[in-house]
């Protein structure tokens, strides 16, 4: 994967141009690759066992071409450590927003963050295993995202394990 450059596609990997209106058409509720895919398989997508999974998945929404992108970079990025992925959380989020702009370039700054807010989101929710969060690095990613239920379960790690400043 180290030598495919995402910030190209949706025309990188697809027989599909960005003037095509097709590549615009929402992958649909049951993508594959996400939530309701993998819970078919028996996994949760809660950041937390004990918070219970988003309510919606971002990722249900956006174009099938799309999908397939945060799929591939879920997959290379699933055996990576959260220090890594976190960098490359930011990165791909991004090369997400810097897409749509290149297509629609009147995006004012608000719309540019909120779509970096949506790819990053929506690659979090491909890397959530369902499992407690375990390390700092995964709590910031957890709590980047737009799902407040990662939020609370990023919140909750950090105050449990982080030590608490003494005042004398």
């Amino acid at each position: 994967m180290a030598d495919i450059d995402y910030r190209t596609w949706p025309a990188h990997g697809s027989n599909i141009e960005p003037s095509d209106d097709h590549w615009m058409t929402p992958a649909g509720r049951f993508n594959h690759g996400f939530s309701s895919a993998d819970q078919v398989h028996g996994e949760t997508t809660a950041a937390n066992q004990n918070i219970g999974a988003p309510a919606f998945s971002l990722a249900d929404h956006l174009p099938e071409v799309i999908v397939e992108a945060v799929a591939e970079w879920a997959t290379h990025l699933q055996h990576q450590t959260w220090r890594l992925r976190r960098r490359a959380l930011s990165r791909f989020a991004e090369a997400f927003a810097d897409q749509f702009v290149a297509l629609n370039p009147s995006l004012n700054d608000e719309e540019y963050e909120s779509l970096i807010d949506i790819g990053y989101t929506c690659l979090l929710e491909k890397l959530d295993s369902g499992k407690p969060i375990a390390d700092l690095d995964q709590a910031h990613c957890y709590k980047r995202s737009v799902h407040d239920e990662h939020r609370f379960a990023a919140d909750l790690f950090i105050e449990i394990n982080l030590p608490t400043a003494t005042i004398h």
